[in-house]
């Protein structure tokens, strides 16, 4: 079964705007769902503000991520569809190693009966 994540409304605490803001803090508030609206609520800044932080090359382009979430559940029951012909690994490993035991042996018994 797939789990999904609830959507996020980028929930905004609002604070005195800090003396220092990093690129990791606005990727963090990005992933957590809030937008440059709300980065520009939550650090009490001024349109222009905001404008001027995403200019930066690690901001460029950046947008809040959104989460949707499936109102129904999703279940993968592919794996436990199997292919009969289908072949793993360890069978044909299994297959090589058998396949080599068996022409050292023939070739043991034509060495024995030539002699």
């Amino acid at each position: 079964m797939i789990e999904t994540n609830e959507p996020t409304n980028g929930q905004v605490v609002k604070q005195e705007t800090p003396t220092r803001i990093t690129t990791t803090m606005i990727l963090e508030d990005l992933e957590n769902g809030i937008s440059r609206d709300g980065i520009k609520e939550k650090y009490s800044l001024e349109t222009w503000m905001v404008t001027q932080l995403f200019q930066h090359p690690t901001l460029k382009g950046k947008k809040a991520k959104r989460i949707r979430k499936l109102p129904f559940e999703f279940v993968d029951d592919s794996a436990e569809q199997v292919d009969p012909n289908q072949t793993t690994i360890e069978g044909a490993i299994e297959e090589v190693e058998t396949e080599e035991e068996f022409e050292s042996f023939e070739e043991v018994e034509e060495f024995e009966s030539n002699n």
